[in-house]
């Protein structure tokens, strides 16, 4: 499926995709997961006849392939470099597959953080990516005693505030960022001159889980 594509790690510093990615602070030594596509329709249409032809208005988009436990190819993300829409593109290769980011990395007897968006969880060891989902799906809750849940930072959105609630009266262990943390994600703390040890060390921290969860979160949410 990828071979059409280059790999990021592949192409020169100056090239302008490239250069999104040291905007976004993404570490170098995760390049090699991440796949450039000069046009992104026609290359998602040699995989499934999404698109139709003639395409008239094609672009570069960054492709981030997730990999079942195999190593195969099951979907993929197509991020958008500019004001493109929408921002993200999700094709699922294998119907059948849990859209989760990350499974063929992960350890499942060291503690599993898993976020929300795949770019965040290149910043975090041993992380996965709901891509928005729900959290507890069934790869999820398989990890149910050894992951914590990191979603964003946004006590007053109404449906992250929902979806918290919901995972701690599941019985997970979630994250609960302070106040003193002003960013929004992951992405947003290195780019704001948190260390990777630092985040982890907030995360760690404010994990939460039964009662004590329960406690905290009337207190986190702002709604």
């Amino acid at each position: 499926i990828l071979d059409p594509l280059t790999k990021m790690s592949d192409l020169p510093e100056s090239h302008p995709a490239v250069q999104y990615l040291l905007s976004r602070i993404i570490p170098k030594d995760k390049w090699d997961l991440l796949y450039f596509a000069p046009k992104f329709k026609a290359f998602s249409n040699t995989v499934t006849p999404k698109f139709q032809e003639p395409i008239k208005d094609d672009h570069p988009r960054l492709i981030i392939p997730y990999f079942d436990k195999h190593g195969k190819v099951f979907a993929y993300q197509a991020r958008a470099f500019g004001k493109e829409q929408p921002k993200y593109y999700t094709i699922k290769v294998d119907e059948d597959c849990e859209k989760i980011y990350g499974l063929d990395r992960v350890d499942y007897s060291k503690r599993v953080y898993v976020v929300e968006g795949p770019i965040d969880s290149l910043f975090l060891p041993n992380s996965i990516a709901v891509s928005g989902s729900s959290f507890d799906m069934i790869s999820v809750r398989q990890l149910l005693t050894n992951a914590t849940i990191v979603m964003d930072n946004e006590p007053r959105n109404k449906e992250i505030v929902k979806l918290l609630e919901k995972n701690i009266e599941l019985g997970y262990n979630v994250c609960m960022f302070p106040d003193t943390i002003p960013y929004k994600d992951i992405n947003e703390m290195v780019s704001g001159g948190m260390t990777v040890e630092e985040i982890l060390e907030v995360i760690n921290t404010n994990t939460f889980s039964g009662i004590e969860a329960k406690l905290k979160f009337s207190k986190w949410k702002k709604i």
